[in-house]
């Protein structure tokens, strides 16, 4: 794979990943932004982004510090920032891509962040917004009752940085359109490209799937979840394929409000 092109968006270092292959005549690819966990290099979700290529969507991975500190962190404004910056420089593909729609892919303090986005119906990310999917995620105690956004929560059966119990209470508080999944044998880096990413929170516990294949469902099921948005399906998780459904432990999926 060739080295994703790296630029500085105002104070956001990004990779920017375009679909595999990168279709001349494209009317249908949507933009997946990953916010980061706490920590956690831009580098190190370089497997999950090519994955998620293969399925079409264009992917933009930033490094995102709060104001005034030196780590890595997504704050609730981010993803705004960060889409509102690029609706401004980005190529026409790109950019047309980010008119059909946004996916927000938040993993750990990420994932917060993402959800942090639905209070501000005004930002100028919130019209592109299609989707918001986390993984190994708390989520905020306020979030907006009158946000129409489908979220989906991911969680692995052997994360000890967010527990899968703290994850699903944090989805029992979502008042939105929203599912819940439990992924056997995964733990909180599972997503990452390194299953031990530098300066992250240590996890206690070995995943028993490897990094490729994890990220390989997690793709997956992405890919389905926002396919189900499209088209409206309420039971789209009866038509995963059969490797996918093998890796659930348990979901829960609630769609109206």
């Amino acid at each position: 794979m060739s080295v994703p092109p790296t630029s500085k968006l105002t104070s956001f270092p990004f990779d920017l990943y375009p679909p595999e292959p990168l279709l001349e005549q494209d009317d249908s690819s949507l933009v997946i932004l990953i916010l980061q966990g706490v920590e956690i290099d831009k580098s190190e979700y370089a497997a999950i982004a090519t994955e998620l290529n293969r399925h079409q969507f264009w992917v933009i991975v930033p490094n995102c510090y709060p104001i005034g500190r030196d780590y890595l962190c997504p704050e609730n404004n981010s993803a705004n920032q960060v889409i509102t910056a690029l609706q401004y420089s980005a190529s026409q593909p790109f950019y047309q891509a980010i008119q059909r729609g946004v996916i927000l892919l938040g993993h750990s303090a990420g994932g917060m962040a993402a959800l942090g986005t639905l209070n501000d119906h005004s930002s100028d990310l919130f019209s592109q917004l299609m989707a918001i999917a986390t993984y190994g995620s708390n989520a905020p105690f306020n979030i907006s009752p009158s946000s129409s956004i489908p979220v989906m929560m991911l969680s692995g059966e052997k994360d000890s940085v967010v527990s899968t119990d703290l994850t699903r209470a944090a989805f029992q508080r979502i008042p939105i359109a929203k599912t819940f999944i439990e992924l056997t044998g995964l733990n909180h880096y599972s997503i990452n490209n390194s299953p031990h990413p530098m300066g992250a929170p240590p996890e206690e516990n070995q995943a028993d799937l490897s990094n490729q294949d994890s990220v390989r469902f997690i793709a997956c099921l992405l890919t389905s979840f926002v396919q189900s948005v499209k088209s409206q399906n309420e039971n789209w998780l009866s038509s995963l394929d059969n490797d996918i459904v093998r890796a659930i432990a348990y979901h829960e999926s609630i769609w109206t409000n």
